[in-house]
């Protein structure tokens, strides 16, 4: 198992990203969070085929050599698991109790999935296109042996940023990434970028598997009422890095920093409250700003009183979404990305003159970011070494 990451089960494994070692807007891949449900499949890169089937005018398989010959796209996204957060939670919820490290950022390279669907051949009344994986497990509410499967509607599969990844920064996958084939479903939660591709159907009805009812759903009102709903694009989220709760700053310019991404889109501006949200101001945006990819920010803030403050950090995207407030009880453990408080406390005996960033500045903010984490406890039951939740 590659060092540097932070275990959170070993078998299967759950890891998240170590962002003390991470260097750059990219996480580089021995560094990158792996959410496992099943045990890592062996796979005999000469005998493995991928078959599309279903509704389409031709069944064809594809060997690993078959795909490489075809034109390849690169993409950079912000893959983040469903449940990155759940420890913070007020009210504990089940399954893997995620810290803040569920997430990462990659280039992402491979095949358009909508190549091998187009020469397949779409049948009229297809609605979604169902991916599975190689891996076979069992859960607790279902003993008998399954493979992971999940689906996407019809127009996110034939999206030209949806990909059968081949390659992640430049080399190919590792097997805890899903070598040698796995999905990017681009700006959704990790859970739709199945790995360890075998298997591709075109569906006429939407699919009704374990991973699309039993788990990876949230409750919604509907005009039918409360319904489940299946979890799919991700949403708008910021993180404080710098100040960490319960730090202490000083009289003077302090300068906050952190990220924020919002899934399929991207990020438009972060706004920071120093008063637990009564008053907001406008950040600054550092480096790059596009769709599915996170943004660094940072504030200056000036401080003439000592005391105690809270901070909070709020994203709003390209579309106008903003981060909200409180976690919505309806999402249960997942889609954790309401503004988390940081209090910290300002002396009278200190005085701070910070700058804005420059790239050895960020370098130890993201240390420091990543310090804090691997002091934050890991509540992680035997429970949960079964694959259960995200």
């Amino acid at each position: 198992m590659p060092e540097g990451r932070k275990i959170v089960t070993a078998l299967p494994e759950n890891s998240e990203t170590p962002i003390e070692d991470v260097r750059g807007w990219v996480t580089p891949n021995r560094l990158f969070f792996v959410r496992n449900h099943f045990p890592l499949p062996s796979i005999d890169l000469a005998s493995w085929r991928l078959t599309v089937e279903g509704e389409v005018e031709r069944r064809l398989e594809w060997s690993w050599d078959d795909l490489a010959a075809l034109p390849e796209r690169s993409v950079f996204a912000t893959m983040e698991c469903a449940g990155n957060g759940r420890s913070f939670l007020a009210q504990h919820a089940h399954g893997v109790q995620w810290g803040a490290g569920a997430i990462g950022h990659a280039e992402w390279t491979g095949v358009p999935v909508g190549h091998l669907l187009k020469k397949a051949g779409i049948k009229p009344g297809a609605v979604e296109v169902l991916f599975e994986g190689a891996d076979i497990g069992s859960e607790a509410d279902h003993p008998e042996p399954m493979h992971f499967q999940r689906s996407l509607p019809l127009d996110k599969a034939l999206d030209m940023d949806t990909l059968l990844v081949t390659r992640m920064n430049g080399e190919l996958l590792e097997p805890s990434h899903g070598y040698p084939v796995r999905l990017l479903a681009p700006g959704w939660y990790g859970v739709a970028s199945v790995k360890w591709l075998r298997r591709i159907e075109v569906l006429r009805e939407p699919f009704r598997g374990y991973f699309q009812t039993k788990k990876y759903t949230v409750a919604r009102h509907t005009g039918r009422g409360l319904e489940r709903v299946v979890v799919g694009p991700m949403a708008v989220k910021s993180e404080i890095i710098r100040p960490h709760a319960g730090e202490v700053l000083g009289l003077g310019t302090n300068r906050l920093f952190g990220v924020a991404w919002a899934g399929p889109e991207a990020v438009a501006r972060v706004e920071i409250s120093t008063d637990a949200g009564q008053t907001w101001r406008q950040a600054d945006l550092i480096g790059m700003r596009a769709p599915y990819s996170w943004t660094m920010w940072e504030y200056l803030w000036e401080v003439a009183e000592p005391g105690a403050y809270v901070l909070l950090a709020r994203a709003i995207s390209s579309s106008g979404k903003v981060q909200p407030a409180e976690h919505d009880p309806l999402n249960e453990g997942y889609l954790i990305h309401h503004s988390r408080a940081t209090p910290i406390q300002v002396l009278r005996t200190r005085h701070i003159q910070d700058q804005r960033a420059d790239a050895e500045t960020l370098l130890y903010d993201m240390n420091c970011f990543a310090a804090d984490n691997t002091r934050l406890p890991l509540d992680v039951q035997i429970e949960f070494a079964g694959g259960e939740g995200i």
